[in-house]
């Protein structure tokens, strides 16, 4: 017995329940399954991976055929309906060989593909919102992955920033952001995301040797309106101390997760640096997984239904690894 949400609504996206499906190996019962989902949930990313691995500039639609542990098969339609299959290898971004071991590496492979035939065709993947999220896990926080690409860019905003390295090229790593030199070294960060998130760590990256790095930030969520001096004068959410070898390294900094279960928007307030006139953050990352939010009077059982191996994972509420 498998269950998944049912809804009238086309757009609500079908929620895995049991979260063992994402390690479902490779097989020949499983094959058929994995392939049936994703030709489903991943029609135009299929058709933008088939012009670009393809190399057939007409694919009016794709689907995957064959399924292995190294590559995939993919059979492709032009505007006459003249099909073609070509084999497509895993590989990173690098153009490195890698290898999938199951459903859920996969979907991972599959996606950080398609993102690569995007920006090389520039199509867009028509992806799902929860496959938004990137695949890159964080080496030190288990279970969290980085969500910079689901933050809604028309909410990003930094207060007092020097308008030549804004906080915008801190999100995405390609610029630093710093303080504004002729007023001081406090930086007000305000975001959204696309949709709601579970935040677990994050990562700030700077130098404290000249002592631009931030030292204390405090951080709140639902206050976009908040301005510097109720940053100053309000209790945080949480507060964090950084140390030099934290933001020398940007190893993430794990949060209370109890505490950021449903994150819509958050607000960083940088209070101090190491002693520098002007703060500069190099690269700011944010670190956990999608939310969903669930009504359970739309769950009902449906028998002998085929579950989506490669659906995302939908963590449960998970107790403060803090303690507090």
């Amino acid at each position: 017995l498998h269950l998944f949400l049912s809804s009238a609504n086309s757009n609500k996206i079908e929620v895995v329940m049991e979260a063992v499906l994402e390690h479902t190996p490779l097989n020949d019962e499983t094959k058929p399954m994995i392939m049936t989902a994703m030709n489903n949930r991943y029609k135009q990313a299929l058709r933008v991976c088939a012009k670009h691995y393809g190399g057939s500039a007409d694919v009016a639609s794709a689907q995957i055929v064959g399924i292995s542990e190294t590559q995939l098969m993919l059979r492709h339609f032009d505007a006459r309906s003249q099909w073609t299959e070509s084999s497509v290898a895993y590989q990173s971004a690098a153009g490195e060989a890698i290898t999938a071991g199951n459903a859920g590496a996969v979907r991972r492979i599959f996606l950080d593909m398609a993102r690569s035939a995007s920006e090389a065709t520039g199509e867009e993947l028509g992806l799902p919102q929860a496959d938004l999220m990137s695949s890159q896990e964080s080496e030190k926080v288990p279970g969290a992955y980085l969500l910079n690409e689901l933050l809604d860019s028309k909410t990003l905003e930094c207060l007092n920033e020097d308008d030549n390295y804004p906080v915008s090229g801190a999100m995405s790593g390609s610029s630093a952001l710093r303080s504004d030199p002729d007023v001081d070294h406090q930086l007000l960060i305000k975001l959204g995301f696309q949709q709601p998130v579970k935040l677990k760590a994050i990562s700030l990256h700077g130098t404290s040797g000249d002592q631009t790095a931030p030292k204390l930030v405090k951080i709140f969520q639902g206050r976009m309106d908040m301005d510097f001096q109720e940053a100053e004068d309000q209790e945080a959410i949480q507060a964090l101390e950084l140390s030099d070898s934290q933001v020398e390294t940007g190893d993430p900094i794990t949060l209370r997760f109890v505490k950021f279960q449903n994150v819509t928007n958050l607000q960083l307030f940088v209070q101090e640096n190491f002693g520098a006139d002007v703060t500069c953050i190099s690269h700011i990352q944010l670190w956990g997984t999608v939310a969903e939010t669930v009504d359970m009077k739309a769950w009902k059982p449906v028998h002998d239904a085929a579950a989506n191996p490669v659906a995302p994972i939908r963590e449960p509420a998970a107790e403060d690894p803090s303690g507090v």
